[in-house]
């Protein structure tokens, strides 16, 4: 169990998402494509491994696979095996649930930011049909206290897949 919140428990971890040169391109709505694509097929790699046991309206899987088909005007990405690993290390429902909170967490808040930002990208998996009800369940997972190492987990493998999509697709 975590004396801190959280958001406060993981801080460390999003800042170096948001810092790391995959995030921070993200983060301008100006990343290369190759890049876009890549972070698209290691969600959907995670999500694939995820969703089925998160409540629908938390769903991505489909929408991000509709967001790699609409850019297949692209080269070809790779699975990741950062991406791949983390999926099938989630076992268990706290492993699943950190995923959830950092994941939603990130669709929904930064997601809706991003979506903006993103002119000209797939942003389908931002999107939501109903976000009042996605956020209740995000906050049902904010409030645990018992899935910190879990959501550490979940940005750390972030953070592993961003190593490598800049690895892989070098500009």
């Amino acid at each position: 169990m975590s004396t801190k919140p959280l958001w406060e428990s993981t801080r460390d971890l999003h800042h170096a998402c948001e810092a790391h040169k995959v995030g921070g391109a993200m983060s301008t709505g100006k990343p290369p494509k190759i890049w876009y694509k890549a972070w698209l097929m290691a969600l959907y790699q995670i999500h694939s491994a995820v969703d089925p046991s998160m409540p629908k309206c938390l769903d991505r899987t489909m929408r991000i696979f509709k967001d790699l088909q609409n850019m297949e005007d692209q080269p070809e990405v790779k699975l990741l095996k950062s991406a791949a690993a983390y999926a099938s290390s989630l076992k268990g429902e706290k492993s699943i649930a950190g995923a959830a909170y950092v994941l939603t967490g990130a669709h929904l808040m930064g997601g809706e930011i991003m979506r903006r930002r993103l002119e000209g990208f797939p942003t389908l998996h931002l999107e939501w049909d109903d976000r009042k009800e996605a956020l209740a369940v995000l906050q049902s997972y904010r409030t645990r206290d018992d899935i910190t190492q879990e959501a550490r987990d979940c940005f750390q493998a972030l953070l592993n897949v961003m190593d490598e999509i800049e690895s892989l697709y070098t500009l």
